[in-house]
């Protein structure tokens, strides 16, 4: 299972290592040579096996914002897949998947 959200952000690793190279970064801005500026969130990763291609990983993500994760792992042993995107999470609890567009448009308008 895999969950983004403020105080319970994780991601399951199966089916030989799906979602082990995990990591999720809160978007602080804009950056000229990389798109955006990226604060990476801490990862624990004391959840794995001893092989780390099997159990939990763990971020720590703290506070609102939008954020920028890659590789989590998705589905059940016999369907694995990887989901990365862009989500905006607010201190209600509400989760809004953004495209990289949509980002990038708010990020530019903060700065204007």
């Amino acid at each position: 299972m895999t969950k983004i959200s403020i105080g319970n952000t994780y991601t399951d690793v199966r089916g030989g290592g799906y979602g082990s190279s995990a990591w999720i970064a809160q978007i602080t801005g804009t950056d000229s040579k990389f798109g955006l500026k990226r604060e990476f969130c801490k990862r624990d990763k004391s959840g794995l096996s001893g092989s780390g291609r099997s159990g939990t990983i763990a971020f720590d993500v703290t506070r609102p914002g939008v954020y920028e994760f890659r590789d989590f792992c998705v589905g059940s042993t016999a369907r694995n897949w990887q989901w990365s995107g862009y989500i905006q999470l607010d201190e209600s609890g509400d989760t809004r998947e953004l495209t990289k567009a949509q980002v990038l448009a708010l990020f530019a308008t903060q700065a204007a």
